[in-house]
């Protein structure tokens, strides 16, 4: 037997440090006979920070979440090795003695939330208990291959050279990969390699280096108007010396530098930027109303019997929740909304007093929230301008409604408890809890519509968007649902709208400003596609069986439910490799924060007890 336990982790972001953390402090508070080595794998050498937290990213990347949700140290059960180190907002008091003192609602740069979980790795690092060895391997694991009771897994170091390392147990917390590209892309590459103006930009990040390549005085096409987008916009302005400054009249505005592109065109199904969030979105959870603990029981007793119908089953307590949220803002302090909260959980008395309410309210606004979702689908553009006059004025409308917040704006604090409800929602999605087609339906289409207005950027990110779009950089008028065609005679990439009469433009460059959707039969790196092949993984499907015999896969990693362990080609779970984060998404939900979740502790303990069974045989 050998005289030290293995155990590797594969990527070592925000997920990857959770874990870490926990393992170090179960084995601290109930050692195991032998020693443990650990090893951690990082793409990057800044270790505790994913590439969406590089340290090294411009200042002008922010985060998506208020830094008061930051805390690294919220375990307690064992007690963290370490000592609990500070929360975000403490940290940063004593690095930066800011003038102010941060309130916790700010959206500050990505890269200083990565020196945090640097500095937080760090403290993990130097307060190894007594029996731990820590490796810590900068480059890209590319294989994992069984070898007797273990694991050989293959390492490609930063500097190129390739290691051997032996593990016994493997968690996966690889993060975002990138795709193998589809036709479309495949062509676009082509066009690009006989054009030699035409260029084809398949990802975004490392947003620095990517858009480095994009000359100067060029048109460029993006696909995707997220939080990518966001991105790569702003490195191609800010990060060419351009700069935004307030007017007297309070409004942001851009001065260029002329190095930027002579236009950016954006373009999406909707061909609208998201919303920005509230600026008091709260930092906790709201309590819900009509999804309470007797709603949820009843709800899981329907699963013995069936899976859940999204529509039928859960989105009539969705719809009911958006609707009180909406009213108490919109019904204000008095007698009206008292008579709103005396209804309980009782949605038929609620609906009563609404409608009480309109009769004598006439030209109060009624909650609507698919108009929110896309106010622009019942709507006729005579030409791209008109378009593009129409999303400058939407940006203007929801800044307006996010500085407001949810205790000014009615819209917001209905739309916003998509928060809580997508939590709720997490319980009902995962393992099959949906039918195949509730499932596909809310991951292609209530996810992407929610997601823009609900989970947007800051208020600053959609102010700069619209500064660009006055300064004449940022393009709208061929945004919404194009198709790209390639032009061969002008060597450009032709994107023609839809849904607006005789609107075109050409682009050399394009763009795809998205994050790609986690897809494991189509992942690109080395490692799933070798697993892939050997059977070790499979993509989880949702089947349901009976008179309509449906799947669907959401390109989820397939695993155990509780444990994570993936589960192979053969149906068979594997209980030496778990997986976490990312790779999970579409089967659970919610993998993007740099929020702890109960799964590190659930993993640390489970692989301690492995390897204590291990010792005994």
């Amino acid at each position: 037997m050998s005289q030290t336990h293995a155990v590797a982790i594969i990527g070592l972001g925000p997920k990857g440090l959770y874990c870490l953390e926990r393992l170090l402090s179960e084995f601290y508070a109930r050692p195991l006979k032998q020693s443990l080595h650990v090893h951690v794998f990082n793409r990057s050498a800044s270790f505790g920070a994913s590439p969406i937290y590089d340290p090294q990213q411009p200042d002008y990347i922010l985060v998506n979440i208020s830094v008061g949700e930051i805390d690294l140290w919220t375990a307690n059960n064992p007690p963290i090795v370490a000592g609990r180190g500070p929360d975000f907002l403490t940290w940063y008091q004593q690095r930066f003695q800011p003038r102010e003192p941060l309130s916790g609602k700010e959206y500050l740069p990505r890269a200083v939330v990565g020196r945090y979980l640097v500095e937080g790795f760090n403290r993990i690092r130097d307060n190894l208990p007594d029996g731990v060895r820590l490796s810590c391997h900068h480059g890209e694991v590319t294989d994992i291959e069984p070898s007797g009771t273990g694991y050989w897994l293959q390492f490609v170091a930063a500097e190129g050279h390739v290691q051997q390392i032996v593990a016994d147990k493997i968690l996966l917390s690889t993060g975002h990969s990138r795709l193998r590209p589809g036709n479309a892309e495949n062509s676009y590459h082509e066009f690009a390699r006989r054009h030699s103006r035409a260029a084809f930009v398949p990802y975004v990040y490392p947003v620095k280096e990517t858009m480095r390549s994009i000359p100067t005085g060029t048109k460029v096409a993006m696909k995707g108007i997220g939080l990518t987008f966001i991105d790569a916009v702003l490195e191609l302005t800010e990060g060419r010396g351009g700069h935004f400054y307030r007017t007297g009249q309070g409004a942001l505005a851009y001065a260029a530098s002329g190095k930027e592109p002579q236009s950016i065109i954006p373009f999406c199904r909707t061909g609208l930027p998201m919303a920005p969030k509230s600026y008091d979105l709260p930092q906790f959870d709201r309590p819900l109303t009509f999804i309470d603990d007797s709603a949820l029981a009843a709800l899981h007793e329907r699963l013995r019997d069936r899976k859940l119908d999204l529509e039928n089953d859960l989105w009539p307590l969705f719809e009911a929740e958006m609707e009180l949220n909406y009213y108490r803002v919109a019904m204000g302090s008095g007698e009206w909304r008292q008579q709103l909260d005396s209804c309980g959980k009782n949605a038929d008395e609620m609906r009563s007093v609404i409608e009480s309410y309109h009769r004598a309210y006439l030209t109060a606004e009624r909650f609507d929230y698919r108009s929110v979702l896309d106010p622009a689908e019942y709507r006729r553009f005579a030409d791209g301008s008109s378009f593009a006059s129409f999303v400058e004025q939407y940006m203007e409308a929801e800044i307006a409604r996010a500085r407001l917040g949810q205790a000014g704006s009615a819209i917001k604090a209905g739309i916003e408890i998509w928060y809580e409800l997508r939590k709720v929602l997490s319980g009902f999605i995962q393992f099959g809890g949906l039918t195949p087609a509730s499932h596909r339906r809310l991951v292609e289409y209530w996810f992407p519509r929610f997601k823009r207005v609900v989970f947007g950027p800051p208020i600053v990110n959609i102010e700069k968007l619209l500064a660009l779009c006055k300064a004449g950089i940022l393009d709208f008028s061929v945004a919404r649902n194009p198709s790209v065609s390639l032009d061969e005679s002008s060597g450009c990439f032709r994107v023609c709208s839809d849904a607006i009469s005789g609107a075109t433009r050409s682009a050399e460059i394009l763009v795809d400003a998205r994050y790609p959707p986690v897809d494991i039969p189509q992942d690109a790196s080395p490692l799933y596609r070798k697993l892939s092949a050997r059977g070790m993984i499979r993509a989880y499907e949702n089947r349901e069986t009976g008179l309509s015999s449906s799947t669907y896969s959401p390109g989820a990693i397939d695993m155990t439910e509780g444990s994570r362990f993936v589960i192979g080609a053969n149906g068979q779970p594997n209980e030496d490799i778990a997986v976490t984060g990312i790779p999970t998404e579409g089967n659970l939900v919610g993998n993007l924060t740099v929020a702890r979740d109960e799964y590190s502790s659930r993993w640390a303990v489970q692989v301690m007890e492995q390897l204590r069974w291990r010792e005994g045989r």
